[in-house]
């Protein structure tokens, strides 16, 4: 089924560039972000999503909302029909590496890629107080860190959770401002699980190291961030597609902090399968 929607989505670039019928262009756009999704949602063909997008465009829809919309179309419905097929009850890493690659590939052909600031080794923004995860990553990330760390690793990365966790109790609950504890997945300034990073952490992409350095480094700043708008709303669109998608596919959909939920599964060998069976196991955040 994943083999088909990839194929699905060479349809999609292809129906894309057709031309609209005039007959179907209205006048301005008059729907809301809920009613499209919707509608994109209920489609039956990657054809139907694209000639309901094209008509969004003739009445206004910017085209990098079109693009967006599209990715999000094909990742809805890639999760949905993967969780729906009975025969594959347990896949939910190639789920989740699927999403990913796809991801990565829209992120990739952002026009500011070669303007960025991101390197190897930076790890600025792994110093975030609270970063989202989906339950369908952070049952696949867990089960991928058992997989591939050994058992001193994978204490290490239990304590730090339990130390950020902490932190960030404490922060809640007195005035003063700690110093933010880097991501537990962070050793040495890399990510210890960077090919199974969250979608969160792939579409985050600076455009200026100096700023993010007084942002999540020793210094303080108030300045807005520069980053790769597009990689950011492809990476947002792939996720809101996934969570949707599951959601509507009986399973847990929604967005998490990625140290709480990583915590909860981290010792639960199972939880891939009671998430597949539609447990919540993040209810109590």
């Amino acid at each position: 089924m994943l083999e088909v929607n990839r194929a699905e989505r060479r349809r999609q670039a292809k129906v894309e560039r057709q031309q609209v019928p005039r007959s179907q262009a209205g006048s301005s756009l008059q729907v809301s972000l809920a009613s499209i999704k919707e509608r994109l949602q209920q489609a039956d063909s990657p054809v139907e999503v694209q000639e309901f997008i094209a008509v969004l465009v003739s009445q206004g829809l910017p085209l990098v909302a079109r693009e967006e919309l599209n990715v999000y179309a094909a990742q809805y419905h890639e999760t949905r029909a993967a969780l729906q097929d009975e025969s594959k009850m347990a896949a939910v890493a190639p789920l989740v590496t699927n999403a990913h690659a796809w991801a990565d590939a829209m992120i990739d052909r952002s026009p500011e890629r070669d303007r960025r600031a991101c390197r190897a080794g930076c790890a600025f923004c792994c110093y975030l107080p609270t970063v989202l995860v989906t339950a369908a990553e952070a049952v696949h990330l867990a089960d991928w860190l058992r997989r591939h760390c050994s058992l001193d690793e994978l204490s290490t990365i239990r304590h730090r959770l339990f130390e950020r966790l902490k932190a960030k109790s404490a922060s809640s609950s007195s005035s003063p401002t700690k110093q933010p504890l880097p991501c537990a997945l962070l050793q040495d300034n890399r990510c210890v699980a960077y090919s199974a990073r969250p979608l969160k952490c792939r579409g985050w992409n600076s455009m200026n190291h100096e700023i993010c350095e007084q942002a999540y480094g020793h210094g303080q700043t108030t300045r807005q961030i520069p980053a790769d708008a597009y990689a950011f709303t492809m990476g947002n669109a792939v996720l809101n597609g996934l969570g949707d998608g599951a959601a509507h596919a009986g399973c847990d959909g929604g967005s998490y902090d990625l140290s709480f939920a990583l915590a909860r599964v981290l010792d639960m060998p199972d939880a891939v399968q009671r998430w597949r069976n539609g447990e919540r196991l993040f209810a109590e955040q």
